[in-house]
């Protein structure tokens, strides 16, 4: 293997390293933000719930099952975002480099 073909060779791993850590950075983020999202949802979902709760005498084991109904929600979104990432780092873990 001559010097060109050895530095011709490193480039396209170099190259594929990069894409492979931008892509791996990315869905990070945006697993990241999604989950954050959720948690806004989940968080503004159990504060109208408290405030309808208020103003109409619901009890307090009414409640309870409101936060658990969220709870359940939240793990089921998150339960599916974890399975379409997975689903995506196995389509965008393999790296193929011609030379």
């Amino acid at each position: 293997m001559s010097v060109s073909e050895l530095n011709q060779f490193m480039t396209y791993v170099l190259e594929g390293w990069m894409l492979f850590s931008a892509g791996f950075v990315s869905i990070g983020f945006t697993a990241f933000v999604a989950r954050r999202i959720q948690e806004d949802l989940a968080a503004d979902a159990l504060a109208l719930a408290q405030a309808e709760s208020a103003s109409a005498g619901v009890t307090d084991s009414a409640i309870e099952a409101a936060k658990e109904s969220a709870r359940l929600e939240e793990v089921a979104a998150v339960s599916e975002q974890l399975a379409k990432t997975k689903g995506k780092q196995s389509d965008t873990s393999s790296v193929s480099v011609s030379t």
